[in-house]
């Protein structure tokens, strides 16, 4: 899974990723991994991102400034969507 948004994310609120590791209790190797997209995150750590960040949890697949309510989310090089946050954190608990 890919967080799409959370480098611009960052950039935008003008968090380094230092600040951001020390504040979710993780590495900078594995913020490194989860933005490539090699690391896949919990949800309760994408809560945790999402609280620092102090934005909706949707905020970190799609920009929602737009009145968009879909979850985007790119697993093994396909874009899945997601209608509601539920459906979201049932696929996540699943992998």
């Amino acid at each position: 899974m890919q967080i799409l948004r959370l480098k611009e994310l960052l950039k935008e609120k003008s968090i380094t990723g230092k600040e951001l590791v020390k504040s979710i209790g993780i590495t900078e190797t594995s913020l490194s991994r989860i933005i490539k997209g090699d690391q896949q995150p919990r949800f309760e750590l994408l809560l945790k991102i999402a609280d620092v960040l102090n934005v909706d949890i949707k905020e970190l697949f799609v920009s929602t400034k737009d009145g968009s309510s879909k979850i985007q989310v790119i697993i093994n090089d396909k874009l899945k969507t997601f209608a509601t946050i539920e459906d979201f954190k049932i696929f996540a608990n699943s992998l």
